[in-house]
């Protein structure tokens, strides 16, 4: 089983459950707002602090960055589990990520995010296989001289 890939489901009311071993490092309360790639990401209260923090610091005359930061801030949604553990996805993130009845929950490298299984994989199918190795070097060359 993949422990960094999850399929679920949305139910009849629009909740779903976040695994429990992803649920573990998210801490006692998480949010949920929009992402690249027309998905969602879960973030921790602590990294949604942090975030907020470093969209504070960014000048109010810098109107593409608060554009940006305007769509982040009025999508950041507080998940409340109910006593099963499952949370509701309201309608603004739903749209905004396709979200249907199937999902992807994927453990990625910076945090978790929420799919529509149909926007993942066309997402997942316009990944050039046959340009894979120039990818991965365009990814190193990102790496060189960082501190890892």
């Amino acid at each position: 089983m993949n422990e960094r890939l999850y399929k679920h489901q949305l139910d009849a009311k629009n909740r779903m459950r976040i695994p429990a071993k992803l649920r573990e490092g998210l801490g006692d309360g998480y949010s949920i707002t929009c992402a690249a790639g027309g998905c969602l990401s879960v973030m921790s209260k602590a990294e949604t602090d942090e975030l907020l923090n470093k969209f504070s610091k960014v000048s109010r005359f810098n109107a593409k960055a608060q554009k940006v930061i305007r769509f982040f801030v009025s999508n950041l949604w507080e998940a409340e589990e109910d006593k099963q553990g499952r949370i509701l996805i309201p309608e603004n993130l739903r749209k905004f990520a396709k979200l249907d009845k199937n999902l992807i929950i994927l453990r990625n490298v910076n945090g978790i995010e929420i799919w529509s299984e149909e926007v993942w994989n066309e997402y997942m199918s316009d990944m050039d296989i046959n340009g894979l190795d120039e990818q991965l070097e365009e990814l190193d060359s990102v790496f060189e001289g960082a501190d890892l």
